[in-house]
């Protein structure tokens, strides 16, 4: 199977503008998710997708693919399909560039499932949230995981309720969201030609437009996920991240 990796990388961030340039660590945080992304055997093709001439010439600069998209795309899976609709390929990867600790292994896992299990036509990956802070924060995306791994639902709430009621209200974890998604090629185009859903507008998550018109997400579960970067403040989160981790572990993420 041919797989392409495609990393949109919208400059103009409304939440943090210029953000997928902004330093981690010294590093920009683009470059973080573009190493990672070209570290992966078995990729045929990793692209930096933006809107923009900076992130552009930023590429340029690291040696990285990159293509000028549409500055009028609505969604990262949006550019991603403008990028790929023309490539032949089998497999898509939406490397999201606001992700820097993404481990390759993890990615892995998603394509392969996505291989083995021809039911799902998505993959991604989810973590078991082990703080409160993280389960009532809106940027920190939840979800609610079937008996099969599939993804029945992604929320900004802490979803599923936990009943006091409920026999295993105090075992069951939380799950977070890791914002990447490897598609089959043809399913990332149905995706683009539905029109945005009332509940992806409502919690602002695209990923809910695929489950309203029946596409099956499966997950693959990540020991652990590092921060996102959504805002200014979790540059810090980021930071902080980078110096716990041990030096064997820290070898993964540079």
């Amino acid at each position: 199977m041919k797989i392409v990796t495609v990393i949109p990388a919208r400059y103009n961030s409304t939440r943090f503008h210029g953000k997928v340039l902004y330093p981690i660590d010294k590093k920009p945080m683009l470059q973080w998710v573009w190493e990672r992304a070209v570290s992966i055997k078995g990729m045929d093709r990793v692209i930096i997708a933006t809107e923009d001439i900076k992130v552009l010439d930023f590429a340029k600069s690291i040696a990285a693919d990159a293509l000028l998209t549409s500055p009028n795309c609505q969604s990262g899976s949006d550019r991603v399909w403008e990028v790929v609709k023309n490539i032949k390929c089998d497999i898509v990867v939406n490397l999201q560039s606001d992700e820097p600790f993404i481990e390759a292994d993890v990615i892995k896992d998603a394509i392969e499932l996505l291989i083995k299990r021809k039911d799902f036509d998505i993959s991604t990956a989810v973590s078991k949230i082990d703080n409160n802070s993280d389960v009532m924060n809106s940027n920190c995306v939840k979800v609610v995981i079937g008996d099969d791994m599939n993804a029945l639902y992604f929320s900004r709430l802490p979803v599923p309720y936990h009943h006091k009621l409920s026999e295993i209200s105090k075992t069951y974890p939380y799950y977070k969201h890791c914002g990447f998604y490897v598609y089959r090629k043809e399913a990332l185009g149905k995706y683009v030609s539905f029109k945005p859903s009332n509940i992806e507008l409502l919690e602002r998550l695209e990923q809910l437009r695929a489950l309203e018109n029946g596409l099956k997400i499966g997950v693959v579960m990540a020991e652990r996920l590092g921060p996102a970067i959504d805002v200014l403040s979790d540059i810090k989160k980021a930071e902080k991240y980078i110096k716990t981790v041990s030096r064997i572990e820290r070898s993964k993420i540079k």
